[in-house]
């Protein structure tokens, strides 16, 4: 029911994002990328999930009820409190990396080495999408990238 409940929540979402996206004034003269393009894209993609959330729910309620573990979902608000408070000061790539390790853990992963590995190829992949291609400023932190 929750988690049925949360997926309806984000498909409320979604369609405030792709409303405000569609709201958002196309600019003058030939733009291969306008304004509108990540919000729609970022509205789609949450519509998306939140679609596929919705099935699962429903799925998952018809085969059986399950617990929600609420210590796990305590944790993992914590880390991302923290992720919010450490973004800036720490750096984009480096509280992304912690971020994604602490959740690795908190969902039950016990293998740290490829945790941290991942947590810093995915962070650096999109910081160099987002800040190196596409000009989107994201804090560099304590450790700056020479590249």
């Amino acid at each position: 029911m929750t988690q049925r409940i949360v997926s309806l929540g984000f498909l409320a979402a979604a369609v405030v994002v792709l409303a405000q996206a569609f709201a958002i004034p196309q600019g003058n003269g030939y733009q291969a990328v306008g304004p509108r393009a990540f919000p729609l894209l970022v509205g789609a993609g949450l519509a998306v999930v939140s679609v596929i959330g919705v099935a699962q729910a429903f799925k998952a309620e018809a085969a059986a009820a399950e617990e929600t573990h609420w210590p796990s979902v305590l944790m993992l608000l914590g880390a991302l409190a923290a992720y919010a408070l450490l973004l800036v000061p720490v750096g984009y790539w480096q509280a992304t990396t912690v971020f994604f390790v602490a959740v690795a853990r908190v969902l039950g992963s016990r293998r740290l080495l490829r945790d941290v590995l991942a947590g810093l190829v995915l962070a650096l992949a999109t910081y160099f999408l987002f800040d190196r291609l596409l000009g989107i400023t994201l804090p560099p932190g304590l450790i700056r990238l020479a590249i």
